[in-house]
């Protein structure tokens, strides 16, 4: 069997030529941009396809019937592309930006992620830097104007990173006090998911927000200290170690992001002394009395 014949990057660009087609027969379509994996050109055979199909419509409530209607003929012709196996469809809330999403798992195990959206609001250059464009009509918009950086990233959004990462420490600290040990084993997975951001933003990554994929991605040689210890089973002394080991990673993560973060939550200094004091000098699990 040729390599054009098996799923891998071949069956991907099978389908976003396929994309492209179809968006070029609409015209009430007027892009296609693929990214991630794909866009930074290091895709392999278990890559999904994320899209943004662009829509000739206003990107709020204004456009929501235009941007609805390319969403239900793009999903009436998924079939053409390979065997469907089923479609998840969800959209934003929010009455200024309406984005249609829609999820498609085909039999080949070939996925799809595409965010049906307004041309004026497809992120572009330094806004989204692993998108290209693969299809433009020629009647489409001028791109709009410039929209914040995907390398930006505010204090008070590193802050919260940083006070939901503290939260969850303490919380994992409770729940091994009970003995609740799938508890706190979430609460430790949960801040070190703030860790990963904390420390994106640190090293002036791309999506932050994106956290552990995004450092790994950008830098996957340059982690954030010590991070491999604060991973443990159902175990009560690994998961007091790992507590220990989180709440070091978390300072010195803050401690690396200081330019962006400024002076820490004041509810990270509390949550040190709470959990040294909560830590038996034996390395015993205490328990409620």
């Amino acid at each position: 069997m040729d390599r054009s014949s098996k799923p891998g990057p071949a069956r991907q660009q099978g389908a976003i030529d396929w994309l492209a087609a179809w968006c070029s027969t609409r015209a009430d379509v007027s892009s296609l941009s693929v990214g991630c994996s794909i866009g930074r050109g290091v895709a392999d055979e278990l890559s999904d396809v994320d899209a943004a199909v662009g829509v000739a419509a206003p990107p709020g409530h204004d456009g929501r019937d235009v941007i609805e209607r390319v969403e239900g003929a793009l999903v009436a012709s998924l079939g053409e592309a390979g065997e469907v196996v089923d479609v998840l469809r969800d959209g934003s809330a929010s009455p200024d930006l309406v984005i249609r999403r829609v999820f498609v798992q085909y039999a080949d195990r070939l996925q799809l992620d595409l965010a049906v959206i307004a041309e004026d609001a497809v992120r572009r250059g330094d806004a989204a830097p692993d998108f290209v464009t693969v299809y433009r009509a020629e009647t489409a918009p001028r791109p709009a104007p410039a929209q914040q950086s995907a390398y930006s990233v505010s204090a008070e959004q590193v802050r919260e990173w940083v006070f939901r990462g503290w939260r969850a420490l303490l919380d994992a600290d409770k729940y091994l006090q009970r003995g609740s040990l799938w508890e706190a084993h979430g609460r430790l997975h949960e801040a070190r998911g703030f860790i990963w951001q904390v420390w994106a933003a640190a090293k002036g990554t791309s999506y932050p927000q994106h956290g552990l994929s995004q450092v790994l991605d950008d830098s996957p040689d340059d982690l954030p200290p010590g991070i491999e210890d604060t991973v443990a089973g159902l175990d009560a002394t690994e998961l007091r170690q790992a507590l220990s080991a989180a709440s070091t990673v978390l300072t010195r993560s803050s401690q690396a992001c200081a330019p962006r973060l400024g002076t820490e939550p004041r509810m990270a200094a509390s949550a040190r002394t709470l959990l040294h004091h909560a830590e038996p000098a034996d390395g015993s699990t205490p328990r409620p009395s």
